[in-house]
């Protein structure tokens, strides 16, 4: 993953966004990705949870003014294998790697300006995504 600036087994810093993924603990012990943005958390992903079970957990666009920045997070599924992502502008597509981070939660982020992004499993699973949200820098 090129945006990655620092990794160890509990921490993630992507540089591009300035956001970092950790790992948690969730409810009955259960692992948990927390992604902030600076200092603020902004989602929490607990592995193992069986209500709501979705591949994808959220996805980020750089705010206005900023270099342009996608990112996407997840739960992996329950064989391992990360999810076949694409982010998309118009009509091109940009397959994009999902990096597995701490054994349970997936992670893909690449340069430039995309507005939605698809995420699949295989080919028996249905095919989830939506729009990326805009990262917003909290008024002080």
């Amino acid at each position: 993953m090129s945006d990655v600036l620092q990794q160890s087994s509990t921490e993630l810093y992507l540089r591009l966004s300035d956001c970092m993924m950790r790992v948690g603990k969730g409810s009955r012990g259960r692992p948990a990705l927390e992604v902030y943005t600076g200092y603020r958390l902004i989602d929490v992903a607990v592995a193992g949870t069986t209500l709501g079970r979705t591949l994808l957990r959220g996805a980020l666009r750089s705010g206005r003014g900023e270099p342009p920045w996608a990112l996407a997070w997840g739960v992996l599924p329950n064989d391992g294998v990360p999810p076949r992502v694409e982010f998309r502008r118009g009509r091109f597509t940009l397959p994009a790697p999902a990096t597995i981070f701490a054994e349970r939660f997936w992670v893909a982020t690449v340069p430039g300006a995309y507005r939605s992004l698809t995420v699949s499993a295989d080919d028996t699973t249905p095919t989830e995504g939506g729009r990326l949200t805009r990262m917003r820098t909290p008024r002080l």
